[in-house]
């Protein structure tokens, strides 16, 4: 999709739905997308390209239940149950949508995470909805060099994606591509082509809101 093709549909999308929200509202771009999958990247690159407009970032991270009140999957290689943050029921929905509902101070509110358009009724407050797609090799590798950088050991990060991650992104995280207004490739190769819609993307916020 080209930038033009992108700016229209983005345009088109806002006056559709947020037109319809109450006067004031930020402009509330949802960005899902797989693990190590470039949703965080995406939403640093909309900062950045949308300036000087206010906008905010939340990750759906900061929604996850405590560890405790997780759910749980059996685990092999550690012989018991272990937290699952890969599932809808791993996040404190309804606290989200609480928070997505009383945003205010900026012009752009941008919410990121593995499973933001999972859910209906936050899709339903999303008035542009991405879904950034990368292969399952580029987003374990990632993975690997984020979390082994970050001093987890190599084995937990390759048993934790080989018991947990793979299956539930399979299951929860790629059907929601379908939900998506723009499915924006997050492929080292793809760099051109992601460039052109996430400048389509900037242009048709700022058309869309006079900027």
């Amino acid at each position: 999709m080209t930038a033009n093709q992108t700016s229209a549909l983005v345009v088109t999308r806002l006056a559709e739905r947020h037109r319809q929200r109450t006067p004031g509202r930020p402009v509330l771009v949802g960005i899902g997308g797989g693990s190590a999958g470039g949703k965080s990247t995406l939403a640093r690159t909309l900062v950045e390209r949308l300036a000087p407009l206010r906008v905010e970032v939340t990750g759906q991270d900061r929604f996850f239940k405590p560890t405790a009140e997780l759910p749980s999957y059996p685990s092999p290689s550690r012989e018991k149950p272990w937290p699952d943050y890969n599932r809808p029921d791993s996040f404190r929905t309804a606290e989200l949508l609480a928070y997505l509902r009383g945003i205010a101070g900026c012009e752009v509110a941008i919410l990121e995470g593995i499973l933001v358009l999972h859910d209906e009724e936050i899709r339903g407050l999303l008035d542009l909805r991405c879904y950034v797609a990368a292969s399952a090799d580029e987003r374990i590798v990632r993975r690997i060099r984020r979390n082994v950088a970050a001093g987890i050991p190599l084995d937990d990060v390759a048993d934790y994606y080989l018991e947990s991650v793979r299956f539930q992104h399979d299951r929860f995280n790629a059907p929601t591509a379908a939900h998506a207004d723009l499915v924006i490739p997050g492929g080292a190769a793809e760099v051109q082509v992601r460039e052109e819609m996430v400048d389509g993307v900037v242009e048709g916020i700022r058309t869309y809101l006079g900027r």
